[in-house]
């Protein structure tokens, strides 16, 4: 409802498919390079947050229609922290058979949140969205606070691990690695990816 063809709305759409594929690669390699995976996922949801609150608590049809395409842009170009969620998911499998089903419950994750994705904008709420955009942004807090409990369990549960292998004599350790039953993120010296 900006006033704008399907020619130029589609021409429109270029910079935030641009600005999308550069931000994804670059919080991905920001990951790599940090070695922190939750506080580099994180950044995306960072990024939407203050633009989501600025489409929550303006009246979007009052607003220049630039300014409202500028705030769309900037919001679709977020970094997306699929990538190192999958490579997250992988790391802490450590097992062929745990990285198998670990791969495809994160993917039937994904799709449920299209499904749900795709019904956060309804036709009752056009044509500023504001009931939709307060749940983006319900969502986005939600998930600043996932990954710092995400953050807090592996740091806690490396903790845990790595006091009760500090606690061995280097026999018992060998022992354990030449014994031991325990498989994949299982075992005792294994440490979480985080």
């Amino acid at each position: 409802n900006l006033g704008f063809d399907t020619f130029q709305t589609n021409l429109l759409t270029i910079p935030y498919y641009v600005g999308h594929i550069i931000t994804m690669l670059g919080v991905t390699y920001i990951a790599e390079i940090w070695g922190n995976l939750t506080f580099s996922a994180m950044i995306g949801q960072l990024w939407a947050l203050p633009l989501l609150a600025y489409m929550a608590v303006t009246n979007l049809g009052a607003v220049n229609k630039w300014v409202v395409w500028t705030v769309t842009t900037l919001l679709l170009s977020y970094p997306n922290a699929h990538p190192i969620q999958v490579g997250w998911n992988s790391r802490n499998s450590n097992s062929v058979r745990l990285r198998t089903v670990s791969a495809a419950c994160y993917n039937m994750f994904v799709q449920a949140g299209a499904v749900v994705g795709a019904n956060i904008y309804r036709a009752d709420d056009a044509p500023n969205y504001p009931r939709g955009n307060r749940a983006l942004l319900g969502m986005v807090c939600m998930n600043v606070a996932l990954y710092l409990l995400v953050k807090t369990y592996y740091v806690l549960r490396n903790r845990s691990r790595a006091q009760r292998w500090d606690a061995m004599t280097p026999d018992q350790r060998l022992h354990y690695l030449a014994t031991t039953k325990d498989e994949g993120n299982k075992r005792m010296d294994f440490r979480f990816q985080h």
